[in-house]
């Protein structure tokens, strides 16, 4: 009877969280830039409602003249990753893309040189798929850099399919178990 419960526990706990994953995929599916924003205010209000709560208890603590905890170094610490969050998140992920595409024109570069240097060294060996590797690598990574924020969108969209599939897949096995 235990193990019974328990499985059911279970069953309803991967439920629970498929459905909050295929809410979550949907709307980076589709939105991908309001879930992007709402993502970034939620993370930045939640280190800053810990590091208030953290700064009242360490106050708290300070005028009772108890054992000072860390609590002050903790909610200041908090304070600041929230508010480097809320302003400078976007940004970072923007320049993120740049940094990718910047290695790989640099890795599509090389590789296509190397191609040809392999072909003067092995005069029966084609250079064009070593040629046609790094002009592609060149290519994607030119797409990235001057295209950063719509790549981060593209890139949150291919999240949410994925979370919209792994749920899905996840509620068949779920639905398995119980029958």
């Amino acid at each position: 009877m235990k193990m019974y419960s328990f499985i059911s526990r279970i069953r309803n706990y991967i439920w629970l969280k498929s459905i909050a994953y295929i809410i979550f995929g949907l709307l980076f599916l589709f939105e991908p830039h309001e879930t992007l924003n709402l993502f970034i205010n939620i993370l930045a209000i939640f280190f800053a409602v810990f590091g208030i709560i953290n700064l009242l208890s360490g106050w708290r603590q300070r005028s009772r003249d108890d054992v000072t905890s860390y609590s002050l170094t903790m909610g200041v610490s908090q304070l600041i990753i929230a508010l480097i969050i809320w302003v400078f998140a976007k940004p970072l992920l923007a320049f993120l893309p740049f940094i990718v595409g910047l290695t790989l024109v640099i890795m599509g570069i090389s590789k296509t040189v190397d191609g040809m240097q392999q072909h003067r060294q092995y005069v029966n060996v084609s250079p064009f798929p070593n040629n046609l590797y790094g002009i592609l690598l060149a290519l994607v990574g030119i797409l990235l850099m001057f295209n950063p924020f719509s790549t981060v969108l593209v890139v949150l969209q291919f999240f949410g399919a994925t979370l919209v599939v792994m749920s899905i897949m996840d509620i068949v096995m779920a639905w398995r178990w119980s029958h």
